[in-house]
């Protein structure tokens, strides 16, 4: 894998706001190729959470879904066949029908293991993330799926683990938390390995230096304090580098119902090329501008709810184009070359 030093390299996060179908995972690529990023994904559309469980219960890996949640209920196996790939495929092949020089490779979300087992029920008290052995079950799974992402030829695989900070704060072993991370970014042999924290990050910097992950993905846009989470020495340390959000993916929410209801225009809602452009150039200055992978807080699935149409997409696209473009002008004015 080649790492994208002082390249400032884009990509997403992974959900858009429309309803799964084959028709809105094109218009999700579309959008996204349009706007110039290098990194897309395929258009998570699905429930990042259920879209692993479930077929893991088809597939008997231990997992039951009862009553739309998913439980353990045996041993966690690893499914003896590739699932999920055809999400990979779907893009791949979008990609051969419309080539794009701007694309570097496809990138995939996949679920981590501790949040997986946060949503996974052990009783109905208690979920998997509360015991270790359970954590570090769900990591072998997760190993098989980022062998299979990265042979079928993904270009970024990220380790989405949104739910690291809660695992933190329930007393997990940090040992265990680093083991689980660090067993599917070492199976990942061509792809750029990477791990996305949401949130206030401030809880785990000390897990996330220490894993293997090169690339560590955190918001900046909407929470502006993570600019204090890591300091440029001990990313040259650690060599990481950041994945930087920086236009943010939950916009205010009764800035979203005044839209929903005529009050406010949806372009309210996007980020400035100038804001986006002195968000990245701050970044720059806390962590290096040759450390950074530019792209959004996190996915923008959560703006499908305030809008029956596709007016939460339309600002998702909106806010990418100002971001590639904001990428550019720093690119230009610092001479940064291609």
């Amino acid at each position: 894998m080649n790492i994208p030093y002082g390249e400032l390299k884009t990509t997403v996060v992974g959900s858009f706001p429309l309803q799964h179908s084959l028709d809105n995972m094109r218009r999700a690529l579309t959008d996204q190729i349009e706007a110039g990023v290098n990194f897309p994904c395929y258009g998570q559309l699905l429930d990042m959470n259920l879209m692993f469980l479930e077929p893991l219960a088809k597939e008997k890996c231990g997992i039951e879904m009862i009553g739309g949640e998913a439980w353990v209920t045996g041993s966690l196996e690893v499914p003896k066949r590739p699932i999920t790939l055809e999400f990979l495929e779907f893009a791949q092949d979008y990609l051969k029908k419309n080539p794009s020089e701007e694309v570097d490779g496809i990138k995939i979300p996949i679920t981590g293991p501790i949040t997986l087992s946060s949503v996974a029920k052990v009783s109905e008290k208690h979920h998997a993330i509360e015991y270790p052995d359970f954590i570090l079950d769900f990591s072998n799974i997760v190993v098989e799926l980022a062998k299979w992402y990265d042979k079928a030829g993904a270009g970024l695989i990220m380790i989405d683990e949104p739910s690291l900070g809660y695992a933190v704060w329930l007393g997990i072993d940090p040992d265990v938390l680093i083991e689980a991370i660090n067993k599917p970014i070492k199976a990942i042999k061509s792809a750029l390995p990477s791990v996305h924290v949401c949130g206030d990050v401030s809880t785990v910097t000390d897990i996330l230096i220490q894993s293997k992950a090169p690339i560590l993905d955190h918001s900046f846009k909407d929470f502006s304090a993570n600019l204090e989470s890591y300091s440029k020495d001990i990313l040259e340390k650690a060599d990481k580098m950041i994945g930087f959000g920086c236009v943010s993916s939950t916009p205010d929410p009764q800035l979203l119902l005044d839209i929903r209801a005529g009050k406010a225009q949806w372009a309210e809602a996007v980020e400035s090329v100038d804001e986006i452009e002195k968000l990245i150039l701050e970044g720059g200055k806390r962590f290096g501008l040759e450390r950074l992978l530019i792209d959004p807080d996190c996915g923008f699935g959560g703006m499908r709810e305030y809008f029956k149409d596709d007016t939460g997409q339309r600002i998702a696209a909106e806010k990418l184009k100002n971001m590639v473009e904001a990428v550019r002008r720093v690119k230009k004015n610092l001479k940064i070359s291609p």
